[in-house]
């Protein structure tokens, strides 16, 4: 039992970390693709075009005559007049009648028409809000992934940052022991440094809740792996290309829209429905047939046969006839054309067609609304690549110009020429600068993914 103990104690020592086993470094492509295979509302949104596809098809079949059987298996007791023995009888009595009938509509104010197209344009607004809440989640993505890869380069620039002053602060303190710094530049270094560690601190705060963002938008358990995501590729060339116009993006934006198509299928939908309702104004016509016979077990009349009965030919009673026997004798044909005019339906008419022409109304608001959201979303990408692009080459300039002053700063501070607070605004200023060539290089590469995205591309 000892040497079980000790084995296991062991086996646990040396197991290394599960989140080192189960570290996993995702792509971009890795989160959309994960996203989208994953995400609830995607497959929410295509179970409704499942619904929407089988209400198409059933419109259609509407438009087929139905056609029911039916039978049925009756008992008399004491007196009762029998049909198929064509006299009154006085005993318990079994009858049956099997019935094949169909039903055919043909006018009802062309409301299966309209109610089929209506099915149609609702199935293919199914069909496109599927490509749409894909397209969100995709946008979505981007943006946690952006904000989870700046969030690493900005705790990066801290830690460099926080080991500088821990440098500077190790050389101050030596400086000071043989006497020749002092004091007031220990306590800076250490006020600074304190600082720094609390801003690293809420920068990884800030990370992690970024991260936890983006793993539940990928429906990811974050206690089962150590997820990290792969930093991103990016050239000059990539960084400097030219924008295109807004007009032809927005352009080729709103031709490609899911959310858009959608909205006008809804639109057209609705106005089939208004159609469908003011259909119900008008009369139905409509054709009944019915194949049918009788079973009586106190027999039946042979057609086909004729007795001589007081000297004139009648047709012969069979009282042992079979059930088969009896339906061959029994068969008849029954068909029906009604015509049923809507006189007073309680306003039932009327207010169909009142919701249906608000119905309509709405779906002429709910596209002019699809086209302002796409068309500011697109805006604002637009505008924050813009900026972007701008703010990365002034950024790059300004990099370069504060590097070269924090290196003067640093040389004239070692020699006693200037004083802490300037060799320390000196460094904030070229940290500001890395963080804002940072922000912008990473902000136009994933804003044109999301212009990318809204095109389709």
């Amino acid at each position: 039992m000892k040497q079980f103990i000790y084995l296991f104690c062991l086996i646990a020592f040396f197991a290394p970390n599960a989140q080192e086993q189960g570290r996993v470094v995702l792509t971009l492509d890795d989160c959309i693709n994960t996203a989208l295979d994953r995400n609830i509302s995607i497959k929410t949104a295509r179970n409704n075009e499942l619904i929407a596809r089988s209400n198409q098809f059933q419109a259609l079949l509407d438009h087929l005559p139905n056609l029911n059987g039916s039978i049925d298996y009756d008992y008399f007791f004491g007196t009762t007049f029998d049909q198929n023995a064509a006299k009154q009888v006085s005993a318990t009595t079994n009858t049956s009648g099997p019935r094949l009938s169909s039903n055919l509509i043909f006018f009802n104010g062309f409301r299966k028409h309209s109610t089929r197209k209506q099915r149609t344009y609702e199935y293919l607004a199914a069909k496109e809000n599927v490509e749409d809440v894909k397209l969100t989640t995709e946008a979505g993505i981007l943006g946690s992934f952006l904000m989870v890869i700046l969030g690493e380069e900005n705790i990066r620039i801290s830690v460099e940052r926080v080991e500088f002053l821990e440098a500077q602060l190790d050389r101050a303190v030596k400086r000071e022991s043989v006497g020749v710094g002092n004091m007031e530049e220990v306590f800076n270094f250490r006020s600074q440094l304190a600082t720094e560690r609390l801003n690293l601190q809420t920068l990884k705060n800030i990370y992690e809740s970024n991260k936890l963002t983006l793993l539940q938008a990928m429906r990811l358990d974050p206690t089962q792996a150590d997820y990290a995501l792969e930093p991103l590729t990016i050239t000059e060339e990539e960084l400097l290309t030219e924008i295109e116009p807004f007009d032809e993006i927005l352009e080729s934006t709103l031709n490609v829209n899911p959310g858009l198509k959608g909205a006008k299928a809804s639109k057209d939908a609705a106005k089939y429905q208004y159609r469908a309702a003011w259909g119900s104004r008008f009369p139905t016509v409509s054709v009944f047939g019915l194949i049918g016979s009788n079973y009586s077990s106190n027999g039946a009349v042979n057609p086909n046969e004729t007795v001589i009965v007081n000297g004139e030919p009648v047709p012969k009673f069979e009282p042992n006839a079979t059930y088969f026997t009896q339906l061959r004798y029994n068969q008849f044909e029954y068909l029906n054309f009604t015509m049923n005019i809507p006189i007073f339906n309680q306003w039932q008419a009327n207010n169909q067609v009142q919701i249906a022409k608000l119905n309509m109304a709405n779906s002429e608001l709910a596209l002019e609304q699809a086209n302002q959201n796409i068309t500011n979303a697109v805006q604002q990408v637009y505008l924050d690549l813009v900026a972007a692009q701008t703010t990365y080459i002034s950024a790059r300039e300004n990099l370069d110009a504060l590097q070269q002053s924090f290196d003067f700063m640093t040389k004239r501070y070692e020699t006693g020429n200037t004083d802490f607070y300037t060799y320390l605004e000196s460094l904030n200023n070229k940290n500001r600068a890395e963080i804002q060539l940072i922000n912008a290089k990473y902000s136009i590469v994933l804003r044109k993914r999301i212009l990318d995205t809204y095109r389709r591309i």
